[in-house]
C-alpha cells in the first residue's frame, strides 16, 4: 500500500462514525494526534491508516471482535483496556455496545525516532504487534494525561506533546 491511501486520523469518521468528545486537531501538536469518540456499537472495516493507533476505553464495556491479518481476536473492552493497532493495516471490527474511547495516534516518524533511540541504531521500521486487549496501567496513565492536555487547550497544553515527541 502507498503511502497517498493511507488514511490520517482526523478522516477516520468516514468509515467509523461517532461523535467527537475532544480532539487535538487545532493544537499544534508534532506527531501526535488525539481524538475521543462516543460510539454506538458497530460493525466496521477500518482501513490502513497512516499512523500507530493506541485505543483507550473510557467508558462503558462491550464484548469486542477484531479481524486483523485474518484473525479473529474476541475480548470484553471496559475502562482500563487498550487496544493496539498497528499502521497501514485494514482491520474489522465489531462491538455490540455504546462506549467512549480516546485514539492516540503516533506518526512513524516519531515510532521510528524512538525505537532508532532506543536501539542505539537507525531503524528503518516497526510494527505493532495486534493487541486487542491489554490492561496496562503505564500506557492508561499517559493516555489519560494526554488526553488531559488536549482537553485543556490552554498554557502548556502541547508542553507534554513536544516532550513525547523529544524522546
Amino acid at each position: 500500500m502507498t503511502v497517498g491511501t493511507l488514511v490520517p486520523p482526523e478522516d477516520l469518521p468516514n468509515w467509523v462514525p461517532g461523535d467527537v468528545l475532544c480532539a487535538s486537531d487545532d493544537l499544534g501538536w508534532k506527531n501526535v494526534f488525539l481524538r475521543a469518540y462516543h460510539y454506538l456499537g458497530q460493525d466496521v472495516i477500518v482501513p490502513a491508516m497512516r499512523d500507530f493507533m493506541i485505543v483507550g476505553y473510557r467508558l462503558g464495556a462491550t464484548p469486542m471482535q477484531r479481524r486483523f491479518d485474518g484473525q479473529w481476536s474476541h475480548a470484553t473492552c471496559a475502562p482500563g483496556a487498550i487496544s493496539l493497532l498497528t499502521r497501514a493495516e485494514q482491520s474489522h471490527w465489531f462491538w455490540s455496545e455504546t462506549i467512549d474511547v480516546t485514539h492516540v495516534y503516533f506518526s512513524q516518524d516519531l515510532v521510528l525516532d524512538v525505537a532508532s533511540e532506543i536501539m542505539e541504531r537507525p531503524i528503518a521500521e516497526v510494527t505493532l504487534a495486534d493487541v486487542l486487549h491489554l490492561e496496562d496501567p503505564a500506557i492508561t496513565f499517559a493516555l489519560q494525561a494526554i488526553a488531559s492536555e488536549a482537553q485543556a487547550q490552554g498554557l502548556g497544553g502541547p508542553l507534554y506533546v513536544e516532550t513525547v515527541d523529544c524522546h
